[in-house]
């Protein structure tokens, strides 16, 4: 299919939505009949939404807040990412084996997601960012992701996020599915914005969805262990020097996996007719839904 950037790299569709090609291309129609777990606990998000945190503060609720046993592990392997080959390693195939409980992370919309998970079987954490945000932070992860096409330019690439040509389709599409499942007592839907905000509410939030008891104590280590500037230096968590980077699914040399981690960095971006047109359409794909986001 067409979309800006290197040749090299190919995307296709599968169900509407486009997809890169190293995804377990052969496994899609069976990854909908894999079997969830009631315990198990799904991490989803569009791309660049705030995966790496929520993998990190679910791991360290999972450990009582005990870095001691997780730090020896790379987040991917801890929350294994569900639908990608990593080198010989596809964490779909796997996962059987797992004990529970089993967290797990995934980029699916709603209706490509396993279906006893869409019936209401296992829990979904979701995360969803504003638009602007998500999509500056998207335009520099496919420069640092050999695997994805490099945008020719900002502009381009802007236009080919709002028409869903690019990897796991339209971002509104994608909120929006999530979004209806809102009130699903499985799901719980968050705003990264928020863990912004009040990171130690949103973890507190997290612990009680997944009827996981912690301490105040385990919540402030939590809080602390999973601050961006801890995450983007410790090998274990910042992905380029993990599982992920070791497999050639990120170039060091291009950039950082934990580039800023900020609210409102699309202003740097952003033309002022950019920024009218994208609010026009987002408001429109929106606006009926009753969600909103803070973008500064």
């Amino acid at each position: 299919m067409a979309a800006s950037g290197d040749d090299r790299v190919e995307y296709y569709r599968y169900k509407g939505i486009s997809l890169p090609s190293h995804l377990a291309t052969e496994d899609m129609d069976a990854i909908q009949d894999f079997a969830v777990r009631d315990d198990d606990v799904f991490i989803i998000t569009y791309p660049k939404s705030g995966t790496a945190w929520l993998q990190r503060i679910v791991s360290l609720l999972h450990n009582d807040g005990d870095v001691s046993k997780t730090e020896l592990k790379d987040l991917d392997e801890l929350v294994p990412y569900f639908e990608q080959k990593c080198g010989d390693s596809v964490p779909f195939r796997e996962l059987p084996e797992a004990p529970s409980p089993r967290p797990i992370k995934s980029h699916f919309q709603f209706f490509l997601a396993p279906l006893q998970l869409q019936q209401g079987k296992g829990k979904v954490i979701y995360v969803a960012r504003n638009p602007k945000d998500l999509a500056v932070s998207y335009y520099h992860f496919h420069f640092l992701a050999p695997r994805l096409k490099t945008p020719t330019s900002w502009e381009q690439f802007l236009q080919d996020f709002v028409n869903g040509e690019v990897y796991y389709g339209a971002w509104h599409q994608h909120v929006l599915g999530w979004w209806q499942q809102r009130d699903n007592p499985n799901v719980l839907f968050l705003r990264y914005e928020d863990l912004h905000k009040n990171t130690k509410k949103q973890v507190e939030k997290v612990a009680e969805f997944l009827q996981w008891p912690v301490t105040p104590e385990v919540v402030e280590k939590v809080v602390e262990l999973s601050k961006f500037q801890k995450m983007a230096t410790d090998p274990t968590t910042n992905k380029v020097e993990g599982k992920q980077g070791k497999a050639g699914v990120f170039d060091s040399s291009k950039g950082t996996f934990f580039r800023k981690g900020i609210v409102g960095d699309w202003k740097s971006h952003f033309s002022d007719e950019q920024g009218q047109w994208f609010d026009t359409f987002y408001h429109d794909k929106l606006e009926p839904t009753g969600l909103q986001f803070e973008f500064e």
